[in-house]
C-alpha cells in the first residue's frame, strides 16, 4: 500500500513538474553545431536541417554559431537548447528531438522519428523530418504576453529598494566561492580568487584547471583566459554565466551560456 501511494505522489508530482514550463515560454532555440552521435559539424546536414525544420514550423531558432539577438545575449534564459537523440534500432535509423532550458531541464522530448532507408544521409533526414512532424504538432507560439508579465514583476523589486525609475539594477557575481556550471554536456567549476576565478573542467569528481576569469573594473564583466573558451563574460540575473568569444572554427563571434547549477 505505502509503494502504491509512493508511486502516486511521484506520478502527481512530476505532472506538476513537467507542466509548469511550455515551449511556447521561451523566445528562442538553439541548435548546435554537432550532435554527440557524430564527430563532424553538420554531419549528414542535420543541424542546419533542425534548424530550418524548427524554423518552417514557428520558431525563431538559430545555429549556436550565429549572431545572437540582443535580448538573447543578455538573458540566455530566453532559449531553449535543441537536442537530436539517437535511439537504437537493427533495422530502423530512429531519432528524437529533444529541447532543454538553460537549467538543464528538459522541457520537450519528441517521439522518434524513424526510417527504413539504408543509405545513411537518406535515413539521418528522413527520421529527422518524421521526429518533426510531432514538433509540429506542439503548434508553437511564442507568450510574448508572459514575458512582459514577468518583465513588469522583475521591475517592481528595483522600485521598493530606491533604485531610480528607468535604471536597471546592478547585477553582481553569485556569493559563493565555488560556483558549478553545465555547458555543451560538460560540467565546469568556478573557484572564488582574487583576481576574480579560477576555471575548472569537472569529470568524475575530479578537477582540471582551464584557465582564468579576472574581475575587470567595470561591474560585472570578465575576461577569461582559458584556450578555445578565452573571451569577455559577465553574469545575467539568474546566475548564468554569458560567454562571449571568438569561434576558432569559423572566426566569427558567438555567444554561449553556461547554465548555473
Amino acid at each position: 500500500m505505502q509503494r502504491f501511494l509512493f508511486f502516486v505522489i511521484f506520478i502527481m508530482y512530476t505532472v506538476n513538474i513537467s507542466s509548469q514550463k511550455s515551449v511556447n515560454d521561451f523566445k528562442y532555440v538553439v541548435v548546435p553545431e554537432k550532435f554527440n552521435f557524430f564527430n563532424d559539424k553538420d554531419a549528414y546536414q542535420l543541424n542546419s536541417m533542425t534548424k530550418f525544420l524548427f524554423n518552417k514550423y514557428g520558431f525563431n531558432a538559430l545555429l549556436n554559431s550565429d549572431e545572437f539577438p540582443e535580448d538573447l545575449k543578455n538573458n540566455g534564459c530566453k532559449k531553449l537548447m535543441a537536442d537530436v537523440i539517437k535511439g537504437n534500432g537493427l533495422f530502423l535509423t530512429k531519432l528524437a528531438v529533444q529541447l532543454t532550458d538553460c537549467n538543464g531541464v528538459v522541457v520537450y522530448t519528441s517521439p522518434e522519428g524513424t526510417s527504413r532507408e539504408k543509405e545513411y544521409r537518406k535515413a539521418f533526414q528522413e527520421a529527422l523530418r518524421n521526429a518533426f512532424k510531432n514538433v509540429d504538432k506542439l503548434n508553437y507560439k511564442y507568450n510574448a504576453a508572459k514575458e512582459a508579465d514577468e518583465n513588469s514583476k522583475n521591475m517592481q523589486p528595483a522600485k521598493k529598494s530606491g533604485t531610480p525609475e528607468g535604471e536597471k539594477p546592478t547585477i553582481t557575481a553569485p556569493s559563493e566561492d565555488m560556483l558549478t556550471f553545465t555547458w555543451n554536456d560538460k560540467k565546469y567549476v568556478f573557484k572564488k580568487q582574487g583576481y576574480g576565478y579560477e576555471l575548472f573542467s569537472k569529470q568524475d569528481d575530479e578537477l582540471m584547471s582551464e584557465g582564468r576569469i579576472y574581475k575587470m573594473t567595470r561591474d560585472n564583466n570578465y575576461l577569461v583566459n582559458a584556450s578555445d573558451l578565452s573571451g569577455g563574460g559577465y553574469f545575467d540575473g539568474f546566475g548564468n554565466f554569458i560567454l562571449e568569444r571568438v569561434n576558432p572554427a569559423t572566426n566569427k563571434l558567438i555567444t554561449d551560456t553556461l547554465a548555473r547549477e
